[in-house]
């Protein structure tokens, strides 16, 4: 008994020395990402309540990325009294949203060796894009170590609002991200994304 407490005790002496000599990763303050995949999803929907026969495709995709931050300090509230909407952060601010796309639609291009390229989408809207905020990552303000995925959800491509974007029109994003770093937001790599087709459900 005697001997199987000695050895449980030296157990946890060699638990407790090896928990405490793991150091936390070291990243970069500026933020770090990765692509990681797109989540598809198809829909249909009614149309016009005057026309109840037309249809409209939609997409909804889920951009996934991961990443790494030495200071922890991403994601912006969305709380009314939040700091995280006053300047930099405030509306109309370049730094309002967090989670930014800049969208790229492929065209037929004959003079290319692939027969094809990608131009930015030409959104009615000047400067438009599926930018948003993904929410904090982290409860508290004190600056540690983060790393891991972000996934952000565009609902809103469809056939009736986007009439250039048709079954089979295939695009593609430019991703990046800001952080919380005041006065002048770190701004993180651009990742781009596979080639995504739209409005095409998978059969069976």
């Amino acid at each position: 008994m005697r001997y199987m407490l000695k050895y449980g005790m030296a157990c946890l002496l060699m638990l407790l020395a090896f928990s405490s000599c793991r150091k936390e990763p070291v990243y970069d303050v500026v933020p770090e990402i990765e692509y990681r995949r797109v989540e598809q999803y198809h829909f249909v929907d009614s149309g016009d309540p005057l026309n109840p026969d037309k249809q409209v495709l939609r997409d909804s995709l889920v951009l996934v990325i991961g990443f790494k931050d030495g200071d922890g300090n991403l994601g912006l509230s969305t709380q009314r009294e939040s700091p995280d909407l006053r300047p930099p952060f405030n509306e109309g601010s370049e730094y309002y949203n967090n989670f930014h796309t800049v969208m790229y639609v492929r065209v037929d291009d004959p003079f290319t060796s692939t027969g094809y390229r990608f131009e930015p989408y030409p959104f009615p809207l000047p400067g438009f894009q599926f930018s948003g905020r993904f929410q904090r990552l982290s409860s508290d303000e004190r600056p540690e170590p983060l790393e891991g995925e972000i996934k952000y959800t565009i609902n809103e491509i469809n056939s009736g609002e986007f009439p250039l974007l048709q079954p089979g029109t295939v695009i593609k994003f430019d991703i990046y991200i800001y952080d919380r770093t005041t006065p002048v937001p770190h701004r993180s790599n651009i990742v781009t994304t596979e080639e995504i087709t739209l409005f095409q459900p998978s059969e069976g």
